[in-house]
């Protein structure tokens, strides 16, 4: 059940005098720094949820009884050089106060002065003024460079501000600090920096930035001194900034999973507005939020929240007896209301999308052209061949260069048949059938990648590796089959950037020099491969070319949170999520030279982090959005931003808008998104309600 707040004192009179409220100039240091300006009113005081750091509109009060210290005329409030202290001149900081029943201050609003505006009439001159909340101050200086820590001693905490941009986990590549090394700032907040995303030890000390390490290190780094506004604690980041999974069959096995920052560059960029780009879309809501301390100063405070579910104590009701009922403000607070529910923006069900599998395979290649045993009948045609040479044929560009994989059958040499052949090799042990659950694929042409995911002994990708051998009797082309003798080839060719496979760069493919071998047995020891002839010459040691490098298949990591009875529609609603930037998948196939087992290694694979941030998109869109203001007539500051409004009292109106969820599922109800407290002429509160709590 849900506890409902109460909102008025059942003694409250049915009639009500205005609440007082005084415009002070302020200077920090307590309550005997605050100068009362009888000559300013508060006309407004406006907040909203997310990075806006408040604004409150004033107006100057011309009344000829007035000392002549304070302006009583347009020309005296405007005039850029005036000395009357009655003046509030560009970024004065003004402080609204209210009082509570024993006398103690309550702040309302603190910011600076902005922008002076005259209205003038016949009948009347009128002079307004802006000011901004405090926290404006936090978007005077953009993020810099980032701070970055040596890569040879990452768990030493020792970092340097450089002029490199801050970039969270650039590429899907993590780039954060290890964990149990963070810095530490003179206050004692701890926060990751960050790390070189190319270094590779074993272990790898590199993390991937979560959305509370990314928080921690905004807050920490760009917001120290707090001066106009004071971070949320560490801890608090971390237990709130994750994404509840729940299994509706089984209540108690719901557990927390981390959100992964995507790649985002931050440099350039004010830090309240990197940290709701962040949270914003994984069901999380800030605000700054104004009280008082205990000496009477004014104090901002950044607050993170999850827009629905968490703390009770924020859910609230709005009053309103039936029609024809003797009036009781215990009762009754509303006086207007315009809600609308929006089932447009609705989506239930979240597929969020690596980039695709990526496998490390062995390849067996093929001559991608023609043989001719004429090719090799003469030195004359010999020298066709040689680039360098003057007799050097542009119609021989390709011939003894090309060996592909013909992965599209548009040709390649058959050797059994000696003849051209268009038939496409298999991947089907590579990438799997059709029939097979996430197997299958298309032919289509596949670019080779030239890093590998196996590591050297130092824990450096390797790099594309390409081999030649003599005795090979597998498939050409083909997946290696793990048979044959095989001497690596250490230069004189580059992979091709249209499709699977090589060209020989040498500057005469009867004499590419692939480097000496010591190893018994080697095909070419003497590291000279006569290239035409051993393969045009029916006689000659052909040989076979094995690649190994990286491709892509035609499946993402599957990642879905599907249709929930929690969502207000029958139909299912999907969104996908390009998440390529961070999610992954990698396997090193058994076909690989470098796998020393029989079966595939997943050396990578992030699909429970996807899930975790397709559960939090599905959750932060699935019930649609109702949405309004709702008018307050008077004063009241018993609701603020964040506040869920569960339901309007006296009418027995629920504004739940996940009615057919199971009962262990979250409440949804709309929240208070913006608070406006308006004091010229009749008091009122007027709260802006939305309960979309995230962006598809």
């Amino acid at each position: 059940m849900v506890p409902f707040a109460s909102i008025e004192s059942p003694s409250i009179p049915l009639a009500r005098p205005a609440t007082t409220v005084g415009v002070f100039r302020y200077q920090a240091g307590g309550i005997a720094n605050y100068e009362y300006l009888f000559n300013i009113r508060v006309l407004s005081i406006h907040y909203r949820e997310g990075a806006d750091a408040g604004v409150a509109r004033f107006r100057y009060v011309f009344d000829q009884a007035n000392p002549p210290t304070v302006p009583n005329s347009f020309q005296d409030a405007l005039s850029v050089d005036s000395q009357l202290p009655g003046v509030v001149i560009n970024d004065d900081r003004l402080v609204v106060l209210t009082f509570d029943p024993e006398g103690n201050p309550e702040a309302l609003f603190d910011g600076f002065a902005q922008v002076p505006e005259l209205g003038l009439a016949p009948d009347r001159e009128q002079v307004t003024f802006l000011a901004v909340g405090v926290a404006i101050r936090e978007w005077d200086t953009p993020i810099g460079g980032a701070l970055l820590r040596n890569a040879d001693s990452p768990a030493t905490v020792s970092d340097l501000a450089t002029d490199i941009v801050v970039r969270f986990n650039p590429q899907g590549l993590p780039n954060s600090t290890p964990e149990n090394a963070d810095a530490v700032d003179d206050q004692g907040n701890s926060f990751p920096t960050f790390l070189d995303p190319l270094v590779v030890r074993d272990p790898d000390p590199r993390r991937l930035w979560t959305l509370p390490m990314a928080i921690r290190y905004l807050c920490f780094t760009q917001n120290p001194d707090q001066t106009y506004v004071t971070n949320p604690g560490g801890s608090l980041l971390d237990q709130l900034l994750v994404s509840q999974i729940s299994d509706p069959t089984d209540p108690t096995s719901d557990q927390s999973e981390p959100l992964i920052v995507p790649d985002y560059p931050a440099t350039g960029k004010v830090w309240p507005a990197v940290v709701r780009d962040l949270i914003t879309k994984n069901g999380f809501g800030m605000a700054f939020r104004l009280e008082s301390d205990q000496d009477g100063n004014p104090v901002t405070n950044l607050d993170l929240f999850c827009c629905q579910g968490g703390s009770t104590s924020t859910y609230k009701d709005l009053y309103l007896q039936t029609s024809g009922s003797a009036l009781d403000p215990t009762q009754t607070n509303l006086a207007e209301a315009w809600l609308a529910r929006d089932m447009s923006r609705l989506a239930n069900a979240f597929s969020v999308e690596s980039g695709l599998i990526r496998y490390e395979a062995s390849f067996i290649l093929a001559p991608g052209f023609e043989i001719s045993s004429a090719d090799a009948g003469s030195s004359v045609n010999l020298a066709m061949f040689d680039k360098n040479g003057v007799n050097f044929s542009q119609t021989n560009h390709d011939k003894y260069r090309l060996y592909i994989f013909d992965e599209t059958g548009e040709g390649h040499w058959d050797w059994e048949s000696s003849g051209f052949s268009t038939s496409v090799p298999s991947l089907d042990a590579l990438l799997g059938t059709a029939d097979e659950p996430d197997g299958g694929y298309v032919i289509r042409r596949r670019v080779p990648i030239g890093e590998l995911f196996s590591l050297d002994p130092n824990q450096k990708p390797l790099r594309a590796q390409l081999s030649i051998s003599t005795n090979y009797l597998g498939d050409q082309p083909g997946l290696w089959d793990g048979t044959g003798t095989w001497q690596p080839i250490g230069g004189g060719y580059q992979l091709l950037n249209d499709r699977l496979g090589i060209w020989i760069s040498a500057p005469n493919p009867n004499s590419w020099n692939i480097q000496t071998s010591k190893v018994a047995n080697a095909p070419y020891p003497s590291g000279v491969v006569n290239g035409i002839e051993d393969q045009a010459n029916s006689g000659g040691n052909h040989f076979a070319l094995r690649l190994t490098c990286v491709i892509e298949g035609d499946r993402v990591l599957a990642a879905t949170a599907d249709r929930s009875p929690a969502s207000p529609t029958q139909f299912t609603i999907s969104r996908q999520v390009d998440a390529r930037d961070r999610y992954a998948k990698q396997v090193v196939a058994a076909q690989s030279e470098f796998n020393s087992t029989s079966e595939a290694v997943v050396v990578r694979d992030d699909t429970l982090d996807a899930l975790s941030e397709a559960n939090a998109r599905r959750s932060a869109n699935e019930s649609g959005e109702v949405s309004g203001v709702v008018a307050i007539p008077r004063f009241t500051q018993a609701y603020r931003i964040g506040d869920r409004i569960c339901s309007i009292q006296g009418r027995n109106l629920s504004l739940r808008t996940n009615a057919g969820a199971p009962s262990e599922e979250v409440e949804v109800f709309p929240a208070v998104v913006g608070l406006r407290w308006e004091f010229d002429g009749k008091q009122q509160t007027i709260l802006q309600l939305s309960d979309q709590r995230g962006l598809s």
